[in-house]
């Protein structure tokens, strides 16, 4: 007698023996005990899942001599007919080798004769959405109105190429995966009834090849078995199917854990020496990093993962050297490598460097982290600020002690912006200094509140004006007053000119009025190069630019804090006028 592989061998023969598939097999049942059976079905789900298994069950238990009932008996003469696909009554037709409208107009034809011994003559017909389009529509007429005594039952993996007229005419069920457990426990009762030695984490890996196909999983073992005989070792499953050891997946992600860039290019040349698949490498990394993301993320991800207690354990251990951000951009790094590799022409390169950009990956700080160090920033540049803003409005001039002994006097304010001290100039009357104080006080009108004022300008105009706001970018603000704006723009350029323009300046003033909420004139003037950067506020060039500062309330500088504790630092004296 012929070898029967395992598949064929314990190929499901009642309703309770599909794996799986408890929402259709009970339908299914129901429907023939209630005499409620539909004259078309379509099974649709993936392979090796019961599709055209669960149709043979059904034309049994409907043909069955003892019938109908909701489990056929198996015994009877049409049962075992039907098992061993002999029967005249049950007829399997393959979509894609009989495709053609010839093949469907002979369908045709034949549905006209009664079943020769059967109560109903039932066509199964596999990969159904192979079909033409003129072959199905051939059938719609058929398939619409058959004969009381024609069942038609379609099996397809791939739904959505089936016309839709033909959809609405079948009652649709579709098949899930199998579950691994439900897989793994079939698996076991195989090789306990074949008298197979193998041990649980072999049946986990041949069930996780499987995904969720109960015939492939059947196959794969049967592939293992005749290689390894009776007594199977996890090492003849991982060669056989050439499955990567979970060791290498381990030593990668240990070697990434520890940026270890030469152990990471020892693997690759591990994986290539042994002739696996980088791709085939890169999903099995893929699954390794979703088991320690899921460790991360789930309280109990025993319950999410087929592993055993020891795995669980490393994994655990493993995880903690990781936080969750950085385990998730591990994830998206190499899953765009594996795409990578699928389509370069040098993978094993693709590979390398893939492992190289996760080796070098720096921990990810934490988004909310990021924002309290911001925040935290924000507040000692704000502090900061005021401190200097109080400083440079009161501080005068400074009498400072040269190296050759003589006091000379600072210009200016006291403040981050002056690039030298030691260039100061010299103010004889007492005016003067009162003066200094005045220019040296920030307020609103200070060059940070001007910058974000005149960006706010240009956007304004953008908006309003797209033209007009491409030429204003190019300018910069050179000061602003109640009463007048003046822009800068460089000297002889075309957009300088362009602003010169009555009609355009007209325009500037009209978007200027609008946005400062007051009637403002427009000066254009003339910048050199070295005044100031396009698009930037430069201050001090026109009449403005101290214009509310004179408004400061004086105070004497000799019972200012401040200018006595700069006097202090500098050994320093004020020169009266």
């Amino acid at each position: 007698m012929p070898y029967l592989v395992l598949a064929r061998k314990w190929r499901p023969q009642t309703f309770e023996e599909v794996l799986g598939q408890r929402h259709i097999t009970q339908t299914l049942q129901n429907a023939i005990s209630q005499k409620r059976v539909a004259h078309a079905f379509l099974f649709a789900g993936a392979r090796g899942v019961g599709k055209t298994s669960t149709a043979r069950i059904l034309a049994k238990a409907l043909n069955c001599e003892t019938g109908p009932h909701t489990n056929p008996c198996n015994h009877c003469n049409i049962c075992e007919e039907i098992t061993h696909g002999t029967s005249m009554d049950v007829i399997e037709i393959d979509g894609a080798s009989n495709r053609g409208i010839d093949e469907i107009r002979e369908l045709r034809e034949n549905v006209r004769y009664t079943p020769a011994k059967s109560r109903y003559k039932i066509y199964i017909i596999d990969e159904v959405h192979m079909l033409t389009r003129e072959a199905f529509n051939a059938l719609l007429k058929t398939l619409e109105e058959p004969p009381p005594h024609i069942i038609f039952i379609f099996a397809t993996t791939e739904p959505h190429k089936i016309p839709a007229t033909i959809l609405s005419r079948c009652q649709r069920y579709d098949f899930k995966r199998i579950p691994l457990r439900e897989v793994i426990e079939s698996l076991k009762r195989i090789v306990e009834k074949e008298k197979i030695q193998i041990n649980p984490k072999g049946l986990l890996s041949i069930a996780q090849e499987a995904e969720g196909s109960m015939r492939d999983a059947q196959s794969l073992l049967d592939q293992v078995i005749s290689y390894a005989g009776e007594n199977i070792r996890d090492e003849d499953i991982a060669e056989v199917l050439g499955l990567i050891d979970w060791k290498v997946l381990n030593d990668t992600i240990e070697a990434i854990a520890s940026q270890d860039i030469e152990r990471c290019m020892e693997v690759v040349e591990e994986v290539y020496h042994f002739g696996y698949d980088l791709q085939y490498f890169c999903r099995g990394l893929l699954q390794y990093l979703r088991n320690l993301i899921l460790i991360k993320v789930s309280q109990r991800p025993e319950g999410l993962m087929e592993l055993s207690e020891e795995e669980l354990e490393i994994y655990k251990k493993q995880a903690e050297k990781f936080k969750f951000d950085q385990l998730n951009h591990l994830f998206s790094l190499l899953l765009k490598g594996e795409q990578e590799i699928a389509q370069s022409t040098f993978p094993r390169t693709m590979l390398e460097m893939t492992l190289i950009r996760m080796a070098t990956l720096q921990p990810i700080l934490p988004i909310d982290e990021m924002i309290k160090k911001l925040e935290a920033l924000g507040d000692k540049e704000l502090s900061k600020g005021w401190r200097e803003k109080k400083t440079s409005s009161t501080l005068g001039k400074v009498i400072s002690s040269t190296d050759s002994g003589k006091n000379k006097v600072e210009e200016g304010p006291l403040s981050k912006n002056n690039e030298e001290i030691g260039k100061t100039k010299i103010y004889k009357k007492k005016e003067d200094l009162k003066n200094f104080q005045k220019e040296g006080a920030l307020d609103e009108s200070s060059p940070k509140i001007l910058e974000e004022k005149w960006r706010g300008l240009v956007d304004f105009t953008r908006a309003k004006n797209p033209i007009l706001g491409s030429f204003l970018a190019l300018g910069s603000l050179v000061c602003i007053t109640d009463e007048k704006i003046e822009i800068g723009f460089d000297e002889n350029s075309f957009h300088h000119e362009r602003m010169l323009e009555r009609e355009n300046r007209s325009q500037l003033e009209s978007v200027c009025h609008e946005f400062l909420k007051r009637k403002t004139k427009v000066v254009i003037s003339s910048l050199k190069q070295e005044i100031g950067s396009k698009g930037r506020v430069v201050l001090g060039r026109g009449e403005g630019a101290r214009n509310e500062q004179e408004r400061r309330s004086e105070k004497g500088e000799e019972g200012n804090p401040l200018i006595q504790e700069a006097l202090s630092l500098f050994n320093g004296k004020i020169v009266q006028g």
